[in-house]
């Protein structure tokens, strides 16, 4: 291939990426469940499970699209409490355990549902900072997310979001008693959101 050709054909492709872009910002609600965290090993206390307490989750995301790919920053809180259950009972206390949450996500279309709506699958690194009892403890985990996408009108789309994440135990181990292990962090949810192109 001749040089100039093959220049001129670079620059163009670089001066038509931008406008292939698009930046969009959303706002979601979720709800969600935790699981993990503390379990005790010696089967003696009536509560034989520490976690997170389920809860609703707001959350804003700034991201970028560039045709099938896409990079998102997502900050997002939740007052979710400390909860301890066993035997049947769960007793949650929601004067503490504030979440706040940070992460990245890439996404990519994996396929569609009718002629205009989307399938994404996200995956990403997430930054936890749970406040437990005044002291903030923070955990870097993992999240993995299934989204669809559809038009609602000119700039707006909505979504459906089914997300999951891991990470290590949010208890540092003074927390808990010596019978207690602490285990990974986990937790489902599912959410609904409203989208806005820029």
């Amino acid at each position: 291939m001749r040089p100039l050709p093959f220049l001129v054909w670079l620059l163009s492709f670089a001066a038509m990426r931008p406008l292939a872009a698009q930046w969009y910002v959303g706002l979601e609600a979720s709800t969600n469940h935790y699981g993990g965290s503390a379990h005790d090993t010696s089967g003696s206390h009536v509560t034989a499970e520490g976690r997170p307490g389920n809860g609703a989750t707001v959350g804003l995301q700034l991201g970028r699209r560039w045709h099938r790919l896409g990079v998102a920053l997502r900050a997002s809180y939740a007052n979710a409490g400390f909860s301890v259950s066993g035997s049947g009972i769960t007793v949650t206390d929601k004067t503490t355990g504030r979440l706040f949450e940070f992460s990245t996500l890439v996404s990519t279309r994996v396929g569609g549902i009718g002629s205009s709506g989307a399938v994404r699958a996200e995956l990403g690194p997430a930054l936890h900072l749970w406040d437990f009892s005044g002291e903030i403890r923070s955990r870097v985990g993992g999240l993995a997310a299934a989204v669809y996408e559809w038009p609602i009108a000119k700039r707006f789309t909505g979504a459906v979001r089914l997300e999951g994440m891991l990470s290590p135990s949010w208890f540092d181990a003074a927390d808990v008693p010596p019978e207690f292990e602490r285990r990974v962090t986990w937790r489902y949810g599912v959410g609904l959101g409203l989208g806005y192109r820029l």
